[in-house]
C-alpha cells in the first residue's frame, strides 16, 4: 500500500475521533476553524491531506496540541489504519432508493395501525 495514502487514513481516523469526543458535528467543526464543511468531510474520507495550518487549527479547536494530533497520526499509522467507512458525496441512487422504501414501509405500517406518524390517532385536534 502507497505510504501518502496511509497517511491520509490515519489521519482522517485521528481527527473523526477527536471531533467525536467532543460531540460536535463537521459542520461545527468547519465553523469553528473557517474551514469547509466539504474539505473536513473529505479529510475525515481519507480524500484530502492537511497543511500545517489546517492541522494547526484543527488542533485548537479540537483542544489538542499540534504535536499530540501528530503523534496520534502517527501511533494509529503505525497500527495499520484502515480505510474509513464513510463515502463522500450524495448517497447513490440504489441507497436513496432504499431508504425511501425502508421510510414507506415505515409509514404504511403506521398508516396501517390507525395513527399518524406523531403515533396519534386521527381525529379531533386538540
Amino acid at each position: 500500500m502507497e505510504r501518502n495514502i496511509l497517511i491520509l487514513w490515519a489521519t482522517a481516523k485521528v481527527i473523526e475521533d477527536a471531533r467525536n469526543n467532543l460531540h460536535i458535528s463537521q459542520v461545527q467543526l468547519a465553523d469553528f476553524t473557517r474551514l469547509s464543511r466539504s474539505y473536513i468531510s473529505s479529510v475525515e474520507c481519507g480524500n484530502a491531506g492537511m497543511s500545517v495550518d489546517a492541522l494547526v487549527q484543527l488542533a485548537e479547536v479540537l483542544h489538542v496540541d499540534a504535536a499530540e494530533l501528530m503523534r496520534r497520526i502517527l501511533d494509529e499509522l503505525k497500527r495499520g489504519p484502515k480505510q474509513p467507512e464513510k463515502a463522500i458525496g450524495r448517497p447513490s441512487k440504489t441507497e436513496k432508493k432504499e431508504k425511501t422504501t425502508k421510510a414507506g414501509k415505515a409509514a404504511a405500517a403506521v398508516k396501517k395501525k390507525g395513527g399518524t406518524a406523531t403515533g396519534r390517532k386521527a381525529g379531533k385536534a386538540r
